[in-house]
């Protein structure tokens, strides 16, 4: 191994210089991003306790589990799907800034000033400077080498027990089970994908069975489906299982052999109550969830099931009470906004009325003028089920004078004829958190065609979306779980972004406000100094170097 120039910490010596205009490097991080995750992590042993079970389809463990875990989450919190990516990523990210300087550090090179990456490894088999702590072919095979069976086991097992004795699951335990198609390209070369017909809401169809006008606006595609089940802890979000199987493969009972997984890991007591559509109506698995696993269940009524007519030809006889719909709460402005800004907004908001003035009444057929709701308990009718149903019916009138009817039902016996509608409603997190992982974390975008590499992808972006939540709310900052990847990238590097300045092997690190200050504050003769080094630092991140030509 060569040499390495040791950088110390020296802030008065550093601060120093560069009120005079001297440095060496300078370098911008945010600390309450991935370094801060990585830092939380090791601080609370996570990768340890969730690595300790992690399947390894070595007989040799030469690159330690906790550090593949690591790495696939690095790649993952900067949506890289790809492994080639983990050198870009370990350079620009805070994982390496999170491990001892034992294993990997960085270093100024005397003569071009430009920050290097020297990694150790973990074996003795390296002849040349590493830059990343193990090579990115390592974790590949490490992906594809361990059965796919295997991945998710683990998910839905070892790292469930680290979850429950980690308090990730709150005493309210609301769960949201639904399943939700991953389309790849049209190449049989992913294994064990299937083709599908689908509407133009991407519903599966069959295609026999469609009119000439539907044809035109149906499509095929290749594709797998991800059976999941989310936990909804207060105003963030945890998954606890999950399963990838072939597109045709009916979700339904893959649910429910989840919930029973869970159940058998971390007991009875946590599930409370799990919220469903109508593709999860099964008579016996929902008697299962209320006598053997303490569960109660709330999903929809399907029109053609007995029960459905059953409580519509009660309904005409019992009483129905209308649905007021609860006043948002009042958003009250910040005290310290100024005046300007207070008259800016009563403006705009005067623009936007008029507008709406202006704009042509809306169809009548979409304006709802009322609802009314009806709970009837006590339904035995269902023989396939064995357990008391308890329904609620909802009448909606529109504007033009027609009505749509739906209903609910539940295994539990709710006081509150309110609280089932209001439960359901938060079926949509899960179909929010599909499309936030779908558009922003490249959830189906796969870049193998192997399925244990495939299903090793959703396990650690599932993983690396929940470990973010639980990040989240040890940080108290819950308020941001539901943001997209950037938007919370920036709120949380908001108030903790920091100058690191290098001059002669020692390096200090500030605020980037107290960096500005500083700056602004030197000499003239200083300041300008320091501009031109700046804009020479500038101009080489922004262009290699090897890339820079002389002009003609």
């Amino acid at each position: 191994m060569p040499d390495l120039t040791l950088i110390e910490h020296h802030p008065r010596r550093v601060l120093e210089a560069f009120r005079r205009g001297e440095f060496d490097q300078i370098e911008i991080i945010g600390q309450a991003d991935e370094k801060e995750f990585f830092e939380l992590c090791f601080k609370e042993k996570m990768l340890e306790a969730l690595a300790k079970d992690m399947p390894t389809p070595r007989k040799k463990e030469e690159v330690p589990r906790w550090f593949i875990l690591a790495a696939n989450l690095s790649l993952k919190l900067h949506l890289e799907n790809s492994f080639l990516a983990l050198e870009r990523v370990v350079r620009c990210g805070g994982l390496l800034g999170a491990l001892p300087p034992d294993l990997a550090s960085k270093h100024l090179d005397p003569q071009t000033k430009a920050i290097l990456l020297d990694c150790q490894g973990f074996n003795r088999k390296n002849h040349y400077t590493r830059a990343t702590p193990c090579d990115h072919d390592t974790l590949r095979k490490f992906s594809k080498d361990l059965p796919a069976q295997r991945w998710m086991d683990w998910f839905n097992g070892p790292v469930q027990r680290v979850f429950q004795t980690r308090g990730f699951f709150d005493p309210a335990g609301l769960f949201v089970g639904d399943g939700s198609y991953l389309f790849v390209p049209d190449n049989p070369a992913y294994e064990d994908s299937v083709v599908m017909w689908f509407d133009e809401h991407n519903h599966p169809v069959d295609y026999d069975k469609l009119t000439p006008q539907e044809r035109k606006t149906a499509h095929r595609e290749r594709c797998y489906k991800l059976v999941s089940l989310l936990h909804l802890r207060g105003d963030s979000y945890v998954y606890a299982a999950l399963a990838v199987v072939p597109g045709n493969a009916h979700e339904c009972p893959v649910l429910y052999e989840l919930v029973e997984q869970f159940v058998r890991q971390v007991g009875k007591g946590v599930i409370k109550l799990l919220i469903l559509d109508r593709g999860f109506i099964d008579g016996k698995n929902l008697s299962r969830c209320k006598q053997e696993w303490e569960i109660e269940v709330l999903l929809p009524m399907k029109k053609k099931m007995d029960i459905w007519e059953d409580a519509w030809a009660l309904g005409k006889q019992c009483p129905w009470q209308p649905w007021v719909e609860a006043a948002p709460e009042p958003k009250v402005p910040p005290s310290h906004r100024p005046e300007v800004i207070v008259r800016r907004e009563l403006t705009r908001q005067k623009t936007l009325a008029a507008k709406k003035a202006q704009e042509p009444p809306p169809d009548p057929a979409g304006v709802q003028v009322g609802t009314e709701i009806c709970p009837i308990k006590g339904f035995t009718s269902w023989s396939e089920c064995t357990v008391p149903i308890h329904v609620l019916l909802v009448r909606e009138d529109y504007a033009d004078g027609h009505q749509d009817q739906w209903g609910l039902m539940t295994t539990a016996d709710f006081t509150n004829p309110r609280q089932p509608k209001e439960q359901y409603a938060l079926r949509a997190k899960i179909e929010e958190r599909h499309r936030l992982l779908k558009c922003f974390h490249d959830l189906s975008d796969f870049s193998s065609r192997s399925f244990s590499v495939i299903v090793a992808q959703v396990v650690f972006i599932l993983l690396s979306y929940t470990l973010r939540q639980w990040q989240l709310w040890k940080l108290l900052k819950e308020e941001l779980a539901g943001q997209t990847p950037g938007l919370l990238q920036r709120r949380l590097n908001w108030h903790n972004q920091y100058v690191v300045i290098y001059y002669e092997n020692a390096y200090t690190q500030m605020p980037l406000v107290t960096f500005s200050r500083e700056l602004l504050e030197m000499a003239p003769a200083a300041q300008a100094k320091a501009l031109i080094k700046i804009r020479q630092l500038e101009n080489s991140f922004l262009t290699p170097l090897d890339n820079i030509r002389a002009p003609p």
